[in-house]
């Protein structure tokens, strides 16, 4: 749904909502006033035209409250002024034995014919008064629906202005899967989850994977879609929505008849998107199943601080590279390691043992992080590059599975650049690491 779609909906919804009271308003004054005999047209017109609900305040002070009044025996209306029910004949009030005029309890001679009264049994009961509950919910709703267009407004101008979080879409076929997937325990798993299902050509399946990723850009989803009818689409179209009701996670496919594939997707959102998947220009549903494991082929970047050798899933490269001077005399800015690109190198070194590997991501991971407050203001001119690369991606200088860290010496002590953090709002990218890692890292040269 495109962001001029979103705002017309939501416009049409913020229009529908302040003629609410308007048409309540009138609605309820057009029936009180037929049945108290007033002009009915005239009063609703002047309660809904009236700014600032003056002439619906004007209507209810000048209406009077007769017809609030009903018989007690047949619920017909009634006025004060009535001593027997004019439908049914009932005895509302007591009235003289002689004449019949209507007398006070309390009275001891009849006012019109000076009839004694005292002793005189007078059986009524008294008219009812009508409980106006409309009239209670017309005023909740003045009350209420102000508010609730003022939270809305914010609300919907917030929602029609964001966008939805990045996000990835690949394709495999179910032997590439297994060949990629490098987990035996998740592979085994999503064949029992596959052989589960009752497959249906006008459904798709679904495994979602929540991550909270600290250091990048918080969270993160992983989704493998089966759409048993759309494997290998001529045509795909893959992307988050933001909308009223939240994020939705939208894939279109052409109908294929070709059920052999699996879909890998990775998006970024601050709540789990709904997804919306599209065969063949119709919508289908998806049943989702929320697991604790990332069914995809995409690379998690696991703790090395805590990982146990011969368990941890390395990356494919990691790379260190030794920086001398700095030709742009610049200071290297937290959020763009890679910055260090303009330095002079005296030279790369390709870590092939997997426990060395392991050794140096586990100290980074183990640093201790700098708050904000307390980052260095340091002119970096010497020390080193750590490139991690989850996917070795030669044709590319750059790309989403290389991530870049600066380490440096400053006052003693030895800091480390996250290139991991993307966001500063979950925290700093500084770390404080051992001095003995900064010694680590020159003995490789």
């Amino acid at each position: 749904m495109t962001l001029s779609i979103r705002a017309a909906i939501f416009a049409l919804f913020m229009l529908a909502a302040l003629l609410t009271v308007p048409i309540l308003i009138g609605v309820y004054v057009y029936r009180d006033a037929h049945r108290r005999g007033m002009n009915a047209a005239l009063w609703t017109l002047i309660a809904v035209a009236a700014p600032a609900l003056i002439g619906f305040i004007i209507y209810l002070l000048i209406r009077g409250n007769d017809p609030d009044l009903q018989c007690p025996q047949c619920a017909g209306p009634v006025t004060e002024q009535y001593a027997v029910c004019p439908h049914c004949g009932a005895k509302l009030c007591p009235a003289c034995p002689n004449c019949s005029f209507p007398v006070e309890p309390e009275w001891k001679v009849c006012p019109k014919c000076a009839t004694p009264l005292g002793g005189t049994a007078m059986c009524y009961t008294p008219p009812l008064r009508r409980q106006d509950r409309t009239l209670t919910k017309i005023l909740i709703a003045v009350i209420a629906v102000p508010v609730v267009l003022v939270a809305l407004s914010v609300f919907g101008f917030t929602a029609i202005r964001s966008s939805g979080g990045s996000s990835t879409l690949r394709e495999v076929t179910f032997d590439e899967y297994d060949r990629e997937q490098a987990s035996e325990t998740v592979r085994e798993a999503v064949h029992d989850w596959l052989d589960s299902l009752e497959i249906r050509s006008d459904r798709a399946y679904a495994l979602r994977y929540d991550y909270v990723n600290e250091l990048g850009s918080g969270r993160e989803y992983y989704y493998l879609f089966y759409v048993p009818d759309g494997g290998r689409s001529p045509s795909t179209s893959f992307g988050t929505d933001s909308g009223l009701f939240g994020t939705t996670l939208e894939l279109h496919l052409e109908r294929t008849g070709n059920g052999g594939s699996l879909y890998c997707a990775e998006t970024s959102a601050e709540d789990p998107p709904n997804p919306r998947v599209v065969l063949g220009g119709k919508r289908i549903r998806c049943e989702t199943q929320v697991v604790d494991y990332n069914p995809t082929l995409f690379f998690i970047e696991p703790d090395y601080a805590h990982a146990e050798p011969g368990t941890a899933e390395l990356p494919e490269r990691l790379s260190v590279v030794k920086i001398v001077g700095n030709a742009n005399e610049g200071v290297v800015e937290a959020a763009d390691p890679a910055a260090s690109a303009a330095s002079e190198n005296a030279g790369v070194a390709e870590i092939a043992d997997e426990d060395l590997m392991l050794k140096i991501l586990s100290v980074i991971d183990s640093g201790e992080r700098v708050p904000m407050e307390q980052i260095p203001d340091y002119d970096f001119k010497d020390g080193f590059e750590i490139i991690v690369e989850n996917q070795i991606q030669e044709s590319l200088i750059m790309h989403p599975d290389m991530v870049r860290h600066l380490v440096f010496m400053d006052g003693g002590i030895c800091y480390l650049i996250d290139g991991r953090v993307t966001n500063t709002a979950y925290g700093s990218s500084y770390r404080i690491m051992d001095k003995d890692f900064y010694t680590l890292l020159e003995e490789l040269f």
